[in-house]
């Protein structure tokens, strides 16, 4: 569904995104980088970024750097917040996944319904995360809904005033409408700590869980009127990031993680084979190898033309979202298709670095071991999965409906 801008909402002295502001936001990440390799581990062994970590990126202000300046937020466009990312990658991959899940989530509360902004933002703009899979069970009653349900992969949930959850209605008469969304104050729910993984593991993806919670009305986002829907008269509305393609900007800005994990990796790589010998062989340097050599830049230049396809990826978003307009399902079909292909080969770009690095590369003391791990990690969400944004573009390109993905999930 396009979305229309009520009359006189858009002024033109003021509309677009502040391309300073994003700037600043990725030399702030870049400063950010050696305090955020040095409380690495501190993260991965308490499974959640340290307070250290979670103050820097506060005092840099990088939490709400795609929400609009009449929120509060920074009003950057959907590329600046991806390459943030990625600068937050080079340093910790968790790091930049944590801080992903609070700019996505709290940016698509600032498009909902005027009385949720009104609530959420009452005092300047708060940290949300949440999930939406599987969903709570939300059960009418006078005002709003009791709302029931636990949520895994909760990331950053420890870091939030705030949290976005999927929920199904469920009628007294049995009937159910899945699709809505609901917020929750965070110090009304439980975590359970269920976080132990290989990758990512200093993202506090815990299991977030609501007991009979009441949820009064405005803080519902229903299916037949989501994220998309523009209620007459809406005053919360008419900045370019109000335009954003909801799922492709939270799929999309997120790959600045793996970017980053990768570009990371390289550099690592690049440098230790300057004094790596190669063992087993003639060579007192990895780098007298030309095999070597070739590996390193045949995974480079993967990693660039990553780094092309997903800007120019991120770039069809901001400027759809500057012309007022929506993407077509054919530009969504190959957004998630180009995206999805840049992960493809920035995995191969790591599988093939590794190789160069060798067995020490995996011992946890080692900064690529992190990347490694983190990578992969997020290379498997769902939303970055190689195969089925390939089967998305083209059941799109020969005629056929998405079957594979609902429409609404790409």
């Amino acid at each position: 569904m396009l979305k229309t801008a009520p009359a006189a909402a858009v002024s033109t002295d003021t509309f677009g995104f502040d391309e300073q502001a994003g700037e600043d936001a990725i030399q702030a990440a870049i400063g950010l980088r050696e305090l955020l390799r040095s409380e690495a581990r501190n993260g991965d062994i308490q499974r959640y970024p340290s307070k250290r970590v979670i103050d820097a990126l506060t005092a840099a202000d990088l939490w709400a750097v795609a929400v609009p300046k009449r929120l509060g937020g920074r009003g950057a466009s959907a590329t600046a917040l991806t390459r943030m990312g990625a600068e937050l990658a080079k340093g910790d991959p968790s790091v930049a996944w944590v801080s992903q899940i609070i700019n996505g989530t709290t940016w698509v509360t600032s498009i909902g319904p005027d009385a949720l902004q009104d609530e959420i933002f009452a005092d300047g703009v708060p940290r949300i995360a949440g999930a939406f899979n599987p969903p709570g069970t939300a059960t009418p009653v006078e005002g709003g809904y009791r709302v029931t349900g636990a949520w895994p992969y909760a990331s950053a949930i420890r870091h939030t005033q705030w949290s976005q959850w999927g929920i199904k209605i469920v009628h007294p008469d049995g009937t159910a409408v899945p699709g809505n969304f609901c917020y929750i104050p965070t110090d009304e729910l439980t975590i359970e700590d269920t976080w132990y993984v290989t990758g990512l593991q200093g993202t506090g993806s815990d299991t977030a869980v609501a007991k009979d919670v009441f949820v009064p009305e405005n803080r519902v986002v229903h299916a037949a009127r989501s994220y998309n829907f523009v209620e007459p008269g809406k005053r919360h509305y008419g900045a370019a990031s109000d335009y954003f393609a909801q799922m492709a900007f939270v799929h999309r800005t997120m790959t600045g993680t793996p970017l980053g994990a990768a570009e990371g990796l390289l550099a690592a790589v690049s440098e230790t084979a300057q004094i790596k010998p190669m063992v087993g062989t003639v060579y007192a340097r990895q780098i007298d190898s030309q095999v070597i050599v070739r590996d390193i830049g045949e995974a480079a230049i993967k990693i660039d033309a990553a780094r092309l396809l997903i800007e120019d990826s991120t770039g069809v978003i901001d400027a759809a979202a500057l012309a007022l307009r929506g993407l077509t399902e054919r530009e969504r079909a190959r957004n998630k298709a180009q995206a999805n292909y840049a992960v493809q080969i920035l995995g191969e770009a790591v599988h093939s670095l590794m190789n160069v690095a060798g067995s020490a590369a995996f011992n946890n003391a080692n900064v690529a071991a992190r990347y490694w791990r983190d990578f992969n990690m997020v290379a498997r969400h769902f939303g970055n999965i190689p195969s089925v944004g390939h089967e998305v573009y083209g059941r799109s390109l020969v005629g056929l409906p998405p079957g594979v993905v609902p429409p609404f999930m790409y």
